[in-house]
């Protein structure tokens, strides 16, 4: 269908949608709720992907392209630099909460929670709000950088994903990730334990920023899916309050869910799909090099520092930083599948339609394995979104950076059905 005409046979259901969306608010609760909103959202928010950002979208194509992507969501955005916030953080002497970036949010910048340079997060909170709030963490893919610093274009994000959390009444957190130390010894379990030390601080810590840490949600993109599924997926790595969070979001990724015989639900890909995620920039970007959005007082090795990006920590279906060949018996033991099959953490998987690999608007082979393994539980009356199934999205006409660069901006296709679906969760 063409644009044009898929705008002229939406144009209704968008202006109805808004009307329906301000009468029921942002703030909904209960399943009905979200079953409700979930059936309305396909024509209506479809159509906030405007014709021209479409056409770029497509023109990129189904690749992993973070420089291009950015330039096009990049006005879409707020209009605070990222990069002059810290240039006055490094002239002043400042910290961050005391120079204003973004009009009545406060952050905090990174905050560390471990040994490591890069074990950091930014928080992100409203000036104004209640005294205990939701919480959103954010487990970033690619290199693991939670400010995307390939270019200053990409420097926006993903501070988006912070602020929408703040502006939505929550305390949102972003996670730096990092690749293995230099001569360390090969740990599957390594990512999964980077998010397991931020957890712990985030429980101990986080009412400090008016968080509630009883009411937590976590969201994992691309590459960071692997580390936050080896989490989720190994009880031995939580703390004294369990899995720690009442919602698990896993956007366009996978990590391993062998069955306790060994058996993979995850079909291969046909011979002739591109299954891999495929790298690239149809702009005159050079994703290779991260200097020119390097951010101003940070020195090669620190979060936001310059230099070339090491490989993805946690691409893949392992999520660790280890790539050795192991037996099948400890190859059963690092899937993640038996724990959350336990879990009452709800969960919700999602992928783009412009996803590497994603064939006629259908989910990702492992977000229809997993939803289908845990829906299985609940037996021949399943649901998703209820008991164990989780809910599985497709987000029409997005790609694969574009889904997470389009969160706090006109365009909802993703934000929208996620902020509905943590609302329903009591």
């Amino acid at each position: 269908m063409s644009t044009a005409r898929f705008d002229a046979e939406n144009r209704d259901a968008v202006h109805g949608g808004k009307k329906k969306m301000k009468k029921m608010g942002m703030f909904l609760a209960g399943a009905s709720a979200l079953v409700a909103l979930l059936a309305f959202l396909p024509s209506a928010v479809r159509a906030q992907v405007t014709d021209d950002v479409e056409i770029k979208l497509l023109k990129i194509g189904p690749i992993v392209d973070s420089d291009c992507t950015a330039k096009v969501y990049r006005p879409l955005q707020a209009a605070g630099e990222v990069s002059d916030q810290y240039l006055e953080m490094q002239k002043s002497g400042k910290p961050s909460a005391q120079v204003a970036l973004y009009p009545g949010i406060t952050i905090e910048r990174d905050v560390s929670f471990g040994p490591d340079p890069k074990d950091v997060v930014d928080v992100f909170h409203a000036d104004k709000g209640a005294g205990s709030r939701p919480v959103l963490i954010f487990v970033p893919g690619g290199i693991g950088n939670k400010i995307d610093i390939q270019n200053k274009e990409a420097n926006a994000f993903y501070d988006n994903i912070g602020r929408w959390a703040a502006e939505n009444g929550m305390v949102g957190v972003t996670m730096q990730r990092h690749a293995q130390a230099p001569g360390s010894a090969p740990d599957f379990y390594a990512g999964g334990k980077d998010v397991a030390a931020m957890m712990k601080w985030v429980e101990e810590n986080i009412s400090k920023f008016h968080g509630n840490p009883n009411r937590m949600f976590i969201w994992a993109h691309s590459a960071g899916n692997g580390p936050l599924g080896v989490y989720t997926g190994h009880p031995e790595l939580w703390g004294p309050k369990g899995i720690g969070v009442k919602g698990i979001i896993y956007l366009s990724g996978g990590f391993s869910i062998l069955r306790p015989d060994g058996t993979n639900p995850v079909p291969p890909a046909p011979p002739a799909s591109p299954s891999g995620f495929v790298a690239g920039a149809t702009c005159g970007a050079t994703p290779a090099t991260v200097n020119d959005g390097a951010l101003p007082g940070k020195k090669v090795g620190q979060p936001g520092g310059p230099g070339a990006p090491a490989a993805p920590a946690g691409a893949g279906g392992g999520g660790g930083r280890g790539g050795q060949q192991v037996a099948q018996d400890e190859l059963i033991k690092r899937s993640s599948l038996p724990a959350l099959e336990k879990t009452n953490a709800k969960i919700f998987l999602a992928s783009a339609e412009l996803d590497p690999g994603i064939r006629d608007a259908k989910p990702s082979a492992f977000n229809q394995a997993l939803h289908d393994e845990l829906c299985k539980l609940d037996g021949p009356n399943a649901k998703d979104g209820h008991g164990h199934c989780p809910v599985l999205m497709v987000m029409k006409r997005e790609s694969h950076m574009s889904e997470v660069f389009s969160v706090d901006s006109a365009d909802k296709t993703v934000s929208a059905p996620i902020l509905a679906w943590m609302k329903s969760i009591q």
